[in-house]
C-alpha cells in the first residue's frame, strides 16, 4: 500500500478514521524552518472550514510533535506529528459492516486486501486528510521563507458558481436544499501558487503538472485534474491556446496571458500556477441505496446514519492547498532551489534576499 508521497521532501501518513490517532512523518525537511504549535493549530483548525455543510464530527485536533523540531525550528531530522481521534463513533457503522456503500471504497478495499476497516471507512475517510494538513503546515513554512504562496478555494458548489461571498451563500443554500432530499452534492476547487521560480519539473514523466496531478488526485473524492485552461484547450485553435512571449519591465521574457496555467513543457515558467480539481458528491447519503450483504450473499439496502459532509468541496480546497504546498517544496528541493539540509543555504531564498550565491556581495 502506498502511504507515502514525494521524492526528497517526503511524507508518510498513518492512522484510520476510528483508530487511536492519525499522523504524518515528514522526511527531508531542511533544518532551520520556523515551526511552532501555532502553525499546526492554524492549519488543523481548517479541517472542517464550513460547519454548515461539513461533517458534524467535532474533533479538537490537538497535534503533538514527537520529533524533528527543537526551540521553534526544524532540526533536519524526520518530523513526526500525531493527532489523536477523540470524537469517533464506531457504533454508527456496526449494523452495516457487511454492506458496502455505493461510491465508497468499502468493497474495493476488501477485494484488494481481503479485509477492510468498516469503522468510518478507515483510511478511505476524510479524516486521513488531517495528516496532510499537518504536513502542509510545515511545507507552507518552507514556501513562506522563499516567497511562494499557495491558496485553495471553492469555485463551484452544488452547481452554483462561486465568485463572491454572496455566491457562496447561495451555494450553501443549494447544498442544504439537496440534503433535505437525502442526497449530496459536489463541486470544483482551484489552487493557485504565486512566486514560483521558472524551472521546476522535468520534461518527460515527472512533469510538474503530472506530479501535482498525483498529489491532488490522491485526495479522497477528487475525480479530475486540470492545469490552466485544461480541457478547454481541446476546442481551441493553436493561436487561441498558446501564450505569446513578451519582455517585461525588467527585460525578462514572460508570457502574455496564462492559458498554460504556469506550466509549459512540464516545467514552471514563473507565472502563476493555476490548477483545478473536480470533487464528487459525498457517497455516504441517508437516502437508501442498493447494495449487497457480503455475509448473507443477498441484495440489501444501505442508508448512511453516521456523521458525513453534505458537500466536501470546502474541505478538499484546504487539503488541495496543503498537498500542493508539499508537492512544490519537493520539486524545489529536487531542482536545487531549496537546500536539502539547511534552509538558510537555499539558493532561492538567497536570491530573493539579494544575497550572492557564495554569500559575498549583495545581488544588484
Amino acid at each position: 500500500m502506498s502511504n507515502a508521497f514525494g521524492e526528497r521532501f517526503r511524507i508518510v501518513t498513518f492512522g484510520e478514521s476510528h483508530g487511536p490517532a492519525v499522523g504524518v512523518v515528514v522526511d527531508g525537511c531542511p533544518a532551520g524552518v520556523p515551526f511552532g504549535p501555532e502553525d499546526l493549530d492554524a492549519a488543523l483548525a481548517r479541517d472542517v472550514p464550513d460547519r454548515l455543510v461539513g461533517t458534524p464530527r467535532r474533533e479538537p485536533n490537538r497535534a503533538e510533535v514527537l520529533s524533528g523540531v527543537f526551540e521553534g525550528a526544524t532540526l533536519g531530522t524526520p518530523v513526526a506529528i500525531v493527532v489523536r481521534n477523540e470524537d469517533a463513533r464506531s457504533r454508527d457503522y456496526e449494523a452495516r459492516r457487511e454492506v458496502p456503500r455505493p461510491g465508497h471504497g468499502d468493497l474495493t478495499w476488501r477485494q484488494r486486501y481481503g479485509r477492510a476497516d468498516w469503522r468510518g471507512g478507515g483510511r478511505a475517510s476524510g479524516r486521513e486528510c488531517v495528516a496532510r494538513l499537518a504536513a502542509g503546515a510545515l511545507a507552507a513554512k518552507v514556501l513562506d521563507a522563499v516567497g511562494v504562496h499557495v491558496a485553495g478555494r471553492v469555485t463551484e458548489m452544488a452547481g452554483v458558481r462561486v465568485r463572491s461571498a454572496a455566491d457562496y451563500a447561495r451555494a450553501q443554500a443549494r447544498v442544504l436544499e439537496v440534503a433535505r432530499e437525502g442526497d449530496s452534492t459536489g463541486g470544483l476547487v482551484r489552487v493557485t501558487a504565486d512566486g514560483l521560480p521558472a524551472g521546476l519539473g522535468d520534461p518527460v514523466f515527472d512533469k510538474l503538472h503530472a506530479v501535482l496531478g498525483h498529489a491532488l488526485l490522491s485526495i479522497g473524492g477528487v475525480k479530475s485534474f486540470e492545469v490552466g485552461l485544461g480541457r478547454r484547450h481541446a476546442r481551441r485553435r493553436g493561436s487561441e491556446s498558446n501564450d505569446p512571449y513578451e519582455l517585461d519591465a525588467e527585460g525578462e521574457v514572460r508570457t502574455r496571458g496564462n492559458r498554460c496555467g504556469g506550466v509549459q513543457g512540464g516545467i514552471s515558467n514563473g507565472m502563476r500556477l493555476v490548477v483545478d480539481v473536480a470533487v464528487k458528491p459525498t457517497p455516504s447519503i441517508p437516502r437508501a441505496q442498493e447494495s449487497v450483504d457480503l455475509e448473507a450473499r443477498e441484495p440489501a439496502e444501505v442508508a448512511a446514519s453516521g456523521r458525513f459532509d453534505l458537500n466536501f468541496a470546502p474541505r478538499v480546497a484546504v487539503v488541495a492547498e496543503a498537498m500542493t504546498a508539499v508537492c512544490l517544496v519537493d520539486r524545489l528541493v529536487c531542482a536545487g532551489e531549496v537546500h536539502p539540509l539547511r534552509l538558510d543555504a537555499s539558493p532561492l531564498l538567497r536570491r530573493r534576499a539579494g544575497v550572492a550565491p557564495d554569500g559575498g556581495e549583495p545581488v544588484r
